[in-house]
């Protein structure tokens, strides 16, 4: 099916705060610049506790004045946790960091609007990762040790893992021998130089924190699998990696590609249980790690709306719609450039190559019309979601949270 030419909301004007900026360093000093000097970097510690702190409390109101959100999230409590980046989304809870004082709070949030918990780290430690150990969902935060830090380093990157609940220590510090580069518990070596290529990938044991030990490429771990290519076939296991759950080979599409070259987007923006694989270039492999089945082929972007059950992905200039099982429902001719933003409570968001925002039904590929044409404000463009409707919006500005809870009838 392919549906009329799709309607188009001007976003001009928009920074695309959280869509587009995707991207911060992750405890580590950049080469190119000034290392910051021993007593300054002394008073930073000193200045924060990595610790986290119990919250349990509703996180602050938003103001939605100058805010124009979807119709169908007017009538919902909407909080403001303060983030800078957009938060990573695990078993109803929202987390992410955002500059407070010259340093790093990451704040997580239920999706009622609940703050969970907070934590402190300094403002080049933004690398954190969301994953999974024995059902019990984490959160993994880096830091620095100055145990062996010197004028021109800011000393050793460790990762900690907390429950994501409730913010209780699970293990770590434990080393890594370098910055946070995702997806999931993969770090990386620093570079010897300025601009030069980074070392050797690093995987962690969701479960213990131990660097997972293998012999071949790493692709990438999500939420406590760990997925790396062995000679011509790419291979699934947990942990350590002796807990194989499959082994299949490198799918047609990648014949030419060196396996070696094969990767996952830094970060995982999909359900616990899929990822892609493949390449920038050629394009991405949806994949069901559960099974080791692959659900569609040379994607660009995916994402799952976990309230329709239904893939959107994009192929070169084409938005699809595809079931749960990677058959394709309905597709729609997009421009080269367009961007999937976010797909979740049955509408997908894509902004296309002329910088405007197109919605359409993720059941029937159909036009959507899902804000007041007379609203007025920011247009708060929908990120983040959960399966019963809590939605992260990003207004260009803010990064906000639609919560679950509904608003009370005198408010306004």
């Amino acid at each position: 099916m392919t549906s009329p030419a799709l309607s188009r909301l001007p976003t001009s004007g928009m920074g695309l705060l959280g869509v587009l900026g995707l991207i911060l360093v992750a405890c580590s000093s950049d080469p190119g610049e000034e290392p910051t000097t021993g007593e300054d970097r002394t008073q930073q510690e000193a200045d924060i506790d990595p610790e986290p702190v119990s919250v349990q409390s509703l996180a602050s109101e938003a103001s939605l004045d100058d805010v124009h959100l979807p119709t169908h999230l007017t009538d919902r409590v909407t909080v403001d946790p303060q983030w800078d980046t957009p938060p990573q989304i695990h078993d109803d809870v929202f987390l992410a960091p955002g500059e407070e004082d010259g340093k790093l709070v990451f704040t997580a949030v239920h999706a009622d609007g609940t703050t969970l918990w907070t934590a402190e780290r300094p403002l080049s430690c933004s690398g954190f990762a969301v994953t999974t150990a024995d059902d019990r969902p984490l959160a993994v935060l880096t830091n620095l040790t100055d145990d062996d830090a010197t004028q021109d380093s800011l000393g050793t990157t460790t990762a900690s893992a907390y429950d994501l609940r409730t913010g209780e220590e699970v293990w770590g510090p434990v080393d890594v021998p370098g910055p946070h580069q995702g997806p999931g518990l993969v770090f990386t070596e620093k570079p010897d130089e300025p601009m030069g290529e980074s070392g050797q990938r690093v995987a962690l044991d969701s479960s213990t924190g131990e660097r997972s030990e293998h012999d071949a490429h790493l692709v990438g771990e999500f939420f406590g699998t760990i997925v790396v290519t062995d000679g011509g076939e790419l291979l699934a296991s947990t942990g350590d990696g002796a807990n194989e759950l499959w082994r299949t080979p490198v799918p047609q599409t990648f014949a030419e590609t060196e396996t070696s070259e094969l990767v996952s987007p830094p970060t995982n923006r999909l359900p616990p249980g899929n990822a892609l694989i493949g390449s920038p270039d050629e394009g991405y492999g949806l994949w069901d790690l559960a099974q080791g089945e692959l659900l569609a082929e040379e994607l660009d972007d995916a994402l799952f709306d976990l309230m329709a059950e239904i893939w959107v992905g994009v192929r070169e200039d084409e938005l699809m719609g595809l079931d749960s099982g990677g058959e394709e429902m309905w597709s729609e001719v997009l421009g080269p450039d367009a961007r999937l933003l976010g797909a979740g409570g049955v509408m997908a968001y894509v902004l296309t190559d002329e910088g405007d925002l197109s919605i359409l039904n993720t059941v029937t590929g159909s036009i959507a019309l899902v804000y007041d044409p007379l609203g007025e404000g920011a247009t708060a463009i929908p990120v983040g979601f959960t399966d019963r409707g809590a939605t992260v919006v990003d207004t260009g500005t803010e990064l906000l949270l639609v919560t679950e809870a509904p608003r009370a009838e005198n408010s306004p």
